[in-house]
């Protein structure tokens, strides 16, 4: 019986660090997002990715801003769970200023943290290497020694 007792208790303190853990994960990444718009010509890339990945205007992500005091990590986050959750943005904040955690209010809906937190790696990831940022690779684009005027004919 104790074995069990104590199998059981150390199961249950696994699954709170567990879960603490995916809290403190998601709010870092957000944070990271949030940190990499202050870099220089951060809000410019972070914005951009943003508006990319949401197909949100960057007006509106601005707008959304200036209302919710939500910072930019924070914003796509409420985004990709009103869209995974079938709610509104505004919904999702409220439940953000309500004092919940992004991983309680993932719970809540029955959103998977892992995935959330996948996701918002992947974008921090492009917004670190500027990788959306980048000029296009005319090489790549047109293949090697053909040049924009030439694309779509024949050369004989």
């Amino acid at each position: 019986m104790t074995r069990a007792l104590a199998t059981g208790f150390a199961v249950a303190i696994l699954l709170w660090v567990g879960a603490a853990w995916s809290a403190d994960v998601l709010s870092e990444s957000v944070a990271a997002i949030e940190r990499a718009s202050t870099e220089p010509d951060g809000t410019r890339v972070v914005v951009g990715h943003i508006s990319r990945k949401l197909g949100v205007s960057v007006e509106t992500l601005r707008q959304e801003r200036a209302q919710t005091g939500l910072g930019w990590g924070d914003l796509l986050l409420a985004h990709r769970l009103a869209k995974l959750t079938g709610g509104t943005v505004d919904q999702i904040t409220a439940e953000s200023r309500s004092g919940k955690t992004w991983d309680e209010i993932a719970r809540t809906h029955d959103v998977d943290s892992a995935k959330l937190l996948a996701d918002l790696q992947h974008s921090l990831d492009a917004i670190e290497k500027k990788a959306e940022d980048r000029p296009v690779n005319r090489e790549t684009l047109f293949g090697p020694g053909k040049k924009d005027s030439a694309v779509g004919r024949q050369h004989y």
